[in-house]
């Protein structure tokens, strides 16, 4: 199973009062559709005008809005592809709380660093802690919405991806992120691929990730490969098989990239006085949320789900009827 990660707006904090939103946005792609998803995917971009693009490469905040339809039209024709975005609304919560949460978590490592009884394993963790204490609060803010993105991408296919057509793509998972900086394994991708799985650990304790059971048998691959007697085994999940790439050497990064721009637009778009919201609800017919995830994916620092807030109406209602 192939996922893909990309992120449209940036997660610096806003002015009081203003209206901010960033999105980061996970494709998950079944192998049974990939290649000729692969192949449609590049007719779409060699039809593209150059003004579309940047080095050769299609950039969703380039395009124009019939090209935004037409793409929506081509994944709409695929049911192994799943759209599951995250919006974090970062106008909700106060600059203060933000940064209190963030250092919180550093305060927190440094805590449970304290508590391991080898002295590697201690290291591991303070040093874990300085690198979180490093970043910066956009950085910090970017890879809570990552690990969210993850966590919604992982349920999502586990159930609509649970047939036996899909049995064969729960051999090997590959999850692939938009490589922010150019460095190979910079301090962002080093603290997330630690603490993405500390993460979704924890969030597991109050939203366990759901199966079905009439599906999800002892037999099931997905059952046979990732699960426990005690629940989901994420380490096997995540554990090598996260990667890193350039989106220029990625068709999967690209269509995420577009995907996540799309829902960008849409919301900082909420009166829609741009006809934003109309091309919104083509790209949600590949994505599972319902209306009480108008955001879609929202979130803010603190909660990892929230109802939308009274601005978010409009959004809400699109999504009801797409």
């Amino acid at each position: 199973m192939l996922f893909f990660f990309d992120e449209s707006g940036n997660f610096s904090l806003p002015n009081a009062d203003e209206h901010k939103c960033a999105v980061i946005c996970g494709v998950v792609i079944a192998e049974t559709v990939e290649e000729r998803l692969r192949q449609d995917f590049e007719k779409f971009v060699n039809q593209l005008s150059s003004s579309e693009k940047a080095n050769g490469e299609p950039k969703g905040t380039l395009l124009t809005d019939k090209n935004r339809q037409l793409f929506c039209e081509i994944l709409s024709d695929y049911e192994g592809v799943l759209i599951t975005p995250t919006t974090l609304d970062l106008s909700i919560s106060s600059r203060e709380k933000t940064l209190n949460v963030c250092n919180k978590m550093k305060a927190d490592l440094f805590e449970s660093a304290k508590k391991c009884v080898y002295d590697t394993m201690r290291s591991e963790i303070e040093e874990l802690a300085k690198q979180w204490g490093n970043l910066s609060i956009n950085e910090g803010l970017r890879l809570v919405a990552l690990a969210s993105c993850f966590w919604e991408a992982i349920e999502h296919s586990v159930i609509f991806h649970s047939g036996k057509e899909y049995y064969n793509c729960w051999d090997s998972l590959c999850f692939v992120v938009d490589a922010v900086k150019t460095a190979k394994l910079s301090r962002e991708e080093k603290v997330f691929t630690c603490m993405v799985l500390m993460w979704l650990t924890a969030w597991s304790k109050f939203r366990p990730l759901k199966t079905i059971s009439e599906i999800h048998t002892d037999e099931h691959p997905f059952v046979k490969k990732y699960c426990t007697k005690t629940g989901f085994d994420l380490g096997k999940i995540l554990k090598g098989n996260i990667r890193y790439y350039n989106s220029k050497d990625s068709w999967g990064l690209q269509i995420a990239d577009i995907c996540a721009n799309i829902v960008y637009q849409a919301v900082h778009d909420l009166h829609n006085y741009n006809n934003r919201l109309p091309i919104f609800r083509m790209l949600m017919k590949n994505c599972r949320y319902g209306p009480k995830r108008g955001g879609p994916g929202l979130i803010h620092i603190g909660e990892l789900t929230k109802k939308p807030a009274p601005k978010y109406r409009l959004l809400c209602q699109v999504m009801h009827s797409k």
